[in-house]
């Protein structure tokens, strides 16, 4: 048990450095488009010849910020949640709706990837292109797009997966880390708190 759950840990570090890393690069492709953007808006006053292009491919990067960013929010535990409630329900029932929310956040991601296939799929067969003087193969955004979608419905599953054996062994310090509402806790939470459920077995 020991073995699996060290294994699990692992995939969860891993999972969380995989999406910090595209959450840098979606970083860096929105701060090359604010810099494109500028270049148009000087080019097309000073020079009135804009960049072609700019403008759809910043719908590009936000559509794949989008879906990239999901993963990262989940991690971190950035998403908005009213727990107003929640901080005044006993441990059981706080632990239970955490479980809960992550299961059906696994869901929905899961949902939205099969929902989202049947897109990338009628791009391929039938080699769709941009109407933009461009003419960008849609297959080529909307796969950056999915593989989003993709990466955050592995992430879901990976720590719906964790916290689901984390409540099997009671281990409420591993739940609450990982579902429960972000109190300002360290990044080593989760190092520490599997380091003290070993130490206790």
């Amino acid at each position: 048990m020991n073995s699996f759950l060290h294994a699990l840990d692992v995939l969860v570090s891993l999972t969380r450095a995989i999406s910090r890393h595209a959450a840098r690069l979606m970083g860096l492709l929105l701060l090359a488009v604010v810099v494109f953007i500028g270049a148009e808006i000087l080019m097309r006053q000073l020079f009135n010849h804009p960049l072609p292009g700019v403008h759809e491919y910043a719908g590009y990067v936000l559509a794949m910020l989008s879906a990239w960013g999901l993963s990262h929010t989940l991690m971190e535990r950035a998403h908005i949640r009213i727990d107003v409630v929640h901080g005044k329900l006993p441990a059981f029932s706080r632990h239970t709706l955490d479980i809960l929310a992550m299961l059906a956040l696994n869901l929905v991601a899961w949902v939205i990837l099969i929902n989202a296939w049947p897109v990338l799929g009628k791009s391929l067969s039938n080699g769709s292109t941009a109407n933009t003087p461009l003419a960008t193969p849609l297959w080529i955004p909307q796969l950056l797009w999915l593989s989003g979608y993709a990466w955050f419905a592995i992430t879901t599953s990976v720590l719906g997966l964790r916290v689901l054996v984390a409540a099997c062994l009671r281990d409420t310090t591993t739940l609450e880390t990982l579902a429960g509402p972000d109190h300002g806790e360290s990044e080593g939470a989760l190092a520490q708190a599997a380091s003290t459920t070993k130490e206790a077995r």
